[in-house]
């Protein structure tokens, strides 16, 4: 006598994890919970390789470290209340800088929500929490909506501006069966649109007139993979690059019209301040990009961002809404006819070379050869991450970096703790490229138990620490008061 075997219960666990194989996950990061477990056992038949990190804060600091190396979420799997409470920081570096980060964290059972029970890790209103902080945060109403409310979250995080997303699962939803059939590969289709026409045209006639023209380059330019049409653009004008820390890397530092970053720098001002147009892209020029508020714009600013609302928060601009790649090539078919540019070679070195002799004259010589040690020995397709270390400040503008490189800096936030599990997310992204992590020994503490996730996951990354006895940028601003 023959018997059959029964097919395998499938339950909302296998319905999460088979959507992020369909959307195209390869990797994720968490901390198990005993809300979440559903979603784990999922995974050990699954394609998605799991890194479990010791910590949720490191685990969203390595999903962040991934997508902004690659570009594509990894997803960041938290657990009920402690589990979730304990990523909000690395989600508002996530939303501080526009890393796409999807977040998907366990809740108590459906009927319980809200009736103040006691439920084990029962938070009064957990999805609440993420609401301030991310672009998009919904809970799943049953296990056969798990699909949908994950595909419209990738979405969302991938589409300019990029940024954070945060869903929620009832605990019942992942335990439970479910009949819902298997999530096809379904390829997310993000909308990247240029400028409106007219406002191209408006600022084409500007860049056109221009006599010294500069293109200030933000992060929004990495992000957008504009790295092509930024320098086309540049040579067209002839415009000196200069870049916030975000955007550093957008044009290497090599290349003639490179100007360098720093805006605490007199030099880098004075460049802003001197030109008659300024481009600003991708960048938020918020408090810290722009020396509080303290940058000069004596000329015409064009800002072109994706998000309509930062469009002149700043400062008055002609705007430009739309992606920072498509936009930057709608530019460049506008300025086709533009007669050969005038050479801005001389004004980027004079920048690049008042802002290396800057430090020495600050007595900073032990800094500088530090970083020149540092750059000397990266390979050219390493990727840095930095954290809030006082030589991290110091890299963005006496660090060069070469067009195979990459700089990954929390300055959204200004977290400490990030560059090492970044560092991690990294390398799990880009096994075979070098990675290394600077960091402080106050910033190491936050992250150090990460030590054994690099081991346990043979992680191919580096960890510089710099120890100065103390939290170092911290000093420095008690010695200045």
């Amino acid at each position: 006598m023959s018997t059959q075997r029964a097919a395998p219960t499938r339950i909302g666990g296998h319905l999460v994890v088979e959507t992020l194989e369909a959307l195209g996950a390869e990797v994720a990061f968490g901390v198990p919970g005993i809300h979440a477990l559903a979603i784990w056992e999922a995974l050990r038949t699954s394609s998605i390789m799991a890194y479990g990190t010791r910590t949720e804060l490191c685990a969203g600091f390595a999903a962040d470290g991934y997508a902004r190396s690659t570009g594509r979420p990894a997803p960041l799997l938290l657990s009920t209340g402690p589990g979730a409470l304990n990523s909000l920081t690395a989600v508002m570096e996530a939303a501080s800088s526009h890393v796409p980060v999807v977040a998907i964290a366990s809740q108590i059972p459906a009927d319980l929500l809200g009736r103040g029970r006691g439920y084990l890790h029962e938070l009064a209103d957990q999805l609440a929490s993420f609401v301030p902080l991310v672009k998009h945060a919904v809970r799943a109403s049953s296990a056969e909506a798990i699909p949908g409310v994950l595909a419209r979250a990738w979405q969302v995080a991938l589409t300019p501006p990029s940024g954070p997303v945060f869903v929620e699962i009832p605990v019942d939803l992942l335990t439970g069966e479910t009949g819902a059939p298997t999530p096809q590969p379904q390829p997310t289709i993000v909308a990247r649109s240029a400028a409106a026409p007219a406002d191209v045209v408006a600022a084409g006639h500007a860049l056109r007139s221009a006599q010294r023209p500069v293109i200030w380059a933000g992060g929004g330019v990495i992000r957008s993979a504009a790295q092509a049409e930024l320098r086309a653009l540049a040579e067209c004008l002839g415009a000196p690059v200069a870049t916030t820390y975000m955007g550093k890397g957008a044009l290497p530092d090599e290349h003639f019209l490179a100007a360098g970053a720093g805006c605490d720098e007199a030099a880098f001002q004075e460049l802003l301040a001197s030109a008659d147009v300024v481009l600003a892209v991708g960048t938020e020029m918020g408090a810290e990009t722009t020396g509080q508020y303290g940058l000069r714009f004596d000329g015409r600013l064009i800002q072109l961002d994706a998000a309509p609302e930062r469009i002149g928060a700043t400062y008055p601009a002609l705007g430009l809404i739309g992606d920072a790649r498509a936009t930057l090539r709608a530019l460049l078919d506008e300025l086709a006819d533009l007669p050969p540019a005038g050479d801005g070679t001389e004004r980027a070195d004079d920048v690049r070379v008042r802002i290396a002799t800057g430090l020495k004259t600050q007595g900073r010589e032990l800094e500088l050869d530090l970083l020149a040690t540092i750059e000397a020995v990266l390979p050219p397709d390493a990727i840095t991450a930095w954290d809030m270390t006082i030589l991290g400040y110091w890299a963005g503008p006496h660090l060069r970096l070469g067009a195979g490189q990459q700089f990954l800096y929390p300055l959204g936030s200004g977290t400490l703790g990030y560059a090492w599990p970044a560092a991690i997310g990294a390398s799990v992204a880009h096994p075979d490229r070098p990675v290394l992590a600077v960091v402080g020994d106050g910033g190491l503490q936050y992250a150090v138990a990460e030590l054994g996730t690099a081991a346990q996951h043979a992680i191919n990354a580096t960890l510089l620490v710099i120890d100065d006895g103390g939290y170092g940028i911290l000093r420095e601003y008690q010695r200045d008061a």
